[in-house]
């Protein structure tokens, strides 16, 4: 169906009547459950929760706030110290702490006093340590002692307070030989640099004297009446000489390597003497001698191991020998003989030997080149503290 405008008409139309009465309409009451889910806007509406309504409120408020500030101008500073605030937050909220550094004064170094003596022959010894200014008094500051043996690295053996006083005493064991002490000062965890060393030598050996001429017991034949003793022991040790006899006293000092030399007078017959060797340590040693004063006189007597030679059947060699003695007759020992051999048509050869505790020595030399028919000789000086005396043999050479 058209309606009047021309569109079709969305109305269905109704049919013409029969003239019959209309059904009555049956009326169904609809289900409660579904008006209450259906409601829709006919409903009753619900409030806005409290928490909803109060920040709604505070942004109205925030909104109402804002219009004011842009209106009077003052939005800007506003929100540039919101923002400086929000970026200075931020920054400490991801920026790495730095860390806090304790404030640290270093001391300076303790010193420890050189003992009166490096040697020593005690386990036992007190080092004076003087402690800096500034660490005097203060509680928890500390001396730590170091020890260092030889060849090893310096190690803590001991610890002191620092007290009132600038210098402290303290007791230290040595172990034998060489100890190298150090020290330090510990204050609030921190360690000062090292003192310089001191070093200290524990010995408690005595020292030991070897005497190497002339030989103990043996007759001095010096005709000054002096015994002239040379001998070895410790490096720098003190050494006193004293007879017996005339209570003759001589004091010397070893040299660097040991060694040393000792004068003493003699008085005539036997002469008891006594050395006594104190070290740097202060250990003693005590050595006795006994030696005869000679009448100044000494003896030498020279024998050769051929005296009549064949220069066309000669021996390979000749051996010259000299026996010295002192005026009893008994051998002296450690004296030199030199030696020279004389023989026709070759130069002089000579040679020296030192004699024995037999009062001996010898020399021996081979029979080279073209020798003649004549007379030679052998002699030899003999010298011995001083005291001299010669002997001589004749030799022959034939066809």
């Amino acid at each position: 169906m058209t309606s009047s405008r021309g569109r079709t008409a969305h109305v269905r139309p109704r049919p013409p009547s029969t003239g019959r009465p209309a059904p009555a309409v049956r009326t169904v009451r609809p289900n409660a459950n579904r008006v209450r889910q259906h409601r829709g806007l006919d409903g009753r509406r619900r409030r806005l929760p409290l928490p909803t309504r109060v920040l709604l409120g505070l942004s109205v408020l925030a909104l109402g706030g804002a219009v004011f500030l842009t209106a009077t101008g003052s939005i800007g500073g506003i929100v540039g110290t919101l923002g400086a605030g929000f970026a200075n937050a931020l920054g400490r909220l991801v920026a790495t702490p730095a860390p806090t550094q304790a404030v640290v004064v270093v001391t300076g170094a303790p010193v420890i006093a050189q003992p009166a003596a490096a040697y020593v022959n005690t386990s036992t010894v007190d080092l004076k340590i003087y402690v800096p200014q500034d660490v005097i008094g203060q509680s928890g500051a500390k001396v730590r002692i170091y020890l260092a043996l030889q060849g090893l690295a310096p190690a803590p053996i001991q610890e002191v307070d620092v007290s009132s006083s600038a210098t402290l005493t303290v007791a230290v064991h040595l172990t034998k030989g060489r100890n190298d002490f150090t020290a330090t000062v510990v204050n609030a965890g921190v360690e000062s640099d090292p003192s310089p060393v001191v070093t200290m030598f524990l010995d408690q050996t005595p020292p030991h004297v070897t005497i190497k001429s002339p030989k103990n017991g043996s007759t001095v034949n010096d005709p000054s009446g002096n015994l002239t003793l040379k001998g070895v022991t410790e490096a720098n040790a003190t050494l006193v000489g004293l007879d017996d006899q005339n209570g003759v006293s001589v004091t010397v000092t070893a040299a660097d390597d040991g060694t040393f030399q000792m004068v003493i007078a003699l008085a005539p017959g036997t002469n008891t003497i006594h050395i006594n060797a104190t070290d740097l340590a202060g250990n003693q040693s005590t050595t006795d001698l006994s030696y005869l004063e000679g009448s100044g006189q000494i003896t030498a007597s020279l024998r050769s191991s051929v005296y009549l030679i064949s220069i066309s059947h000669h021996p390979s060699s000749i051996k010259l020998t000299v026996t010295v003695t002192d005026s009893t007759g008994a051998p002296v020992v450690g004296a030199t003989a030199s030696f020279v051999l004389q023989i026709p048509g070759l130069g002089p050869i000579s040679g020296s030997a030192t004699t024995g505790s037999d009062g001996r020595a010898s020399f021996t030399t081979p029979l080279n080149g073209t020798m003649n028919v004549g007379n030679g000789q052998a002699t030899v000086l003999v010298t011995d503290s001083g005291v001299q005396s010669t002997d001589r043999v004749a030799l022959t050479f034939v066809k």
